[in-house]
């Protein structure tokens, strides 16, 4: 459990850091993305490095919290499930910073965590 804890801990921390580091773009235009972008690279480079590092970590959170919500529905009850709303709390405690750079991180990363879901090794019979 403690594991969940720096998973969680650490997913937080890292979207916290990526919408910070983010340039702040004001889009007018679709150009206007790019041309902020290449005006601040060392925040941009950073919110990258930091985006990818939390994109994996919530992605494989996010395939446990998906592997324990496939067990509930067969009936097996783990503890493991708190993470699953201590984990939505967090992420709606990253929209208060950044409402569009935490759709963002979250869409994708659950995207992520379902690809790399084997429901054949974890005992899934649908795979």
């Amino acid at each position: 459990m403690m594991h969940y804890a720096v998973r969680l801990t650490g997913t937080f921390l890292l979207g916290y850091l990526f919408i910070k580091w983010f340039p702040d773009v004001k889009i007018h235009h679709a150009s206007d993305v790019i041309v902020e972008l290449v005006l601040h690279p060392v925040e941009f480079f950073a919110a990258s490095i930091v985006f990818i590092f939390g994109f994996i970590v919530q992605g494989n959170l996010l395939k446990f919290e998906i592997f324990y919500v496939l067990r509930l529905f067969k009936g097996n009850v783990h503890r493991e499930l708190l993470i699953v709303p201590i984990h939505a709390c967090m992420i709606y405690g990253l929209t208060i910073f950044g409402l569009w750079e935490t759709l963002f991180f979250s869409f994708l990363a659950v995207f992520y965590g379902i690809i790399s879901l084997d429901l054949r090794r974890q005992g899934g019979h649908h795979a």
